[in-house]
């Protein structure tokens, strides 16, 4: 009965070691009784801005959504989640031919809350997806990502940013598939854990047979600031495709003492500076969303602890 109230995600197309414990996660959830809230299907070419404020019910709820960006338009969808519960979001995007799709997503959900973020896309010639996710809040963020670069000359490039407290978990998964001639993907991921917060990142680029000419890139940079933290970060790149370039590097490490030392020249304590490195990650995304309303929520969200508790406070 335990195993029917669980689902298996995040998978890496390709496993490692199984004591790594990173080849996918099981994540409890009844679907049973669950809420299933009503599905959106949006015409992304007739709406050049798309906003979505998701907020699930205090048990267990899935959310279906379709975003479909006709030949040669350009579409900002801006989505955030917010609630108590376990809520489950699916985002599916279809992007024609030398059409341009941004997706910017805010988790900002309370203490205890369960958050499942799928999305789902695919490319046709030259189209492009640039996501663009931020997590903030208090509750656990499971993410999994699946982009297909099918067309020749499609692009995806992520952004990631996200700040870990208290013994939350942040478990994500991005892969992509460049299987078109010529492709281009760029995951960037910057983030903090405090705490005893726990974060797995996986990072998949796949260039399979036919994307001659194409480049992939993946850089992560965590910022460990706890003796309780657990980081596991495994950047991947298959290949079945000789004229091809992939690179990826991971950047992981504490303060250091001439860092701590600045600081502390200018009057900021070691607790303070933290908040500000730890900050810094998100605040780089901001000049991302273009949104005067969306980056009030944000800035709303990351000053809304205290400085004693989070040390997001402002200077």
């Amino acid at each position: 009965m335990e195993d029917e109230n669980k689902i298996i995600i995040n998978k890496l197309p390709s496993k490692t070691w199984y004591w790594l414990r990173v080849n996918e996660t099981s994540l409890p959830w009844d679907e049973e009784h669950e809420t299933v809230l009503p599905d959106e299907n949006v015409e992304a070419g007739r709406q050049p801005l798309v906003r979505f404020s998701i907020t699930g019910t205090k048990g267990y709820s899935r959310k279906q959504i379709h975003i479909h960006a006709e030949r040669g338009t350009e579409t900002t969808v801006l989505m955030d989640y917010d609630g108590a519960g376990h809520l489950a979001v699916n985002t599916e995007l279809t992007v024609e031919e030398g059409a341009a799709v941004r997706l910017i997503q805010l988790q900002h959900s309370k203490d205890a809350s369960v958050i499942y973020n799928r999305v789902w896309g695919e490319c046709a010639d030259h189209a492009r997806i640039h996501l663009v996710q931020i997590y903030l809040g208090k509750g656990d963020i499971y993410s999994d990502t699946t982009i297909n670069l099918s067309g020749k000359g499609s692009s995806y490039k992520s952004d990631i940013g996200y700040i870990g407290q208290q013994s939350h978990i942040i478990d994500m998964n991005a892969v992509v598939n460049q299987i078109g001639k010529n492709t281009e993907s760029e995951i960037t991921v910057n983030g903090a854990l405090r705490d005893a917060s726990k974060k797995i990142f996986r990072g998949t680029i796949d260039f399979k047979t036919g994307a001659a000419g194409s480049v992939g890139n993946e850089q992560e940079t965590v910022l460990m600031l706890g003796e309780e933290v657990e980081n596991k970060t495994v950047p991947v790149i298959l290949c079945s495709e000789e004229n091809v370039v992939g690179n990826h590097g991971a950047t992981i490490g504490e303060l250091d003492e001439e860092t701590l030392f600045y600081f502390e020249s200018r009057g900021i304590g070691k607790e303070q500076a933290e908040g500000i490195m730890a900050r810094a990650g998100i605040d780089r995304l901001k000049p991302l969303i273009g949104d005067e309303d969306f980056e009030k929520m944000l800035d709303a969200e990351l000053g809304a602890g205290t400085e004693k508790s989070t040390g997001l406070g402002e200077v």
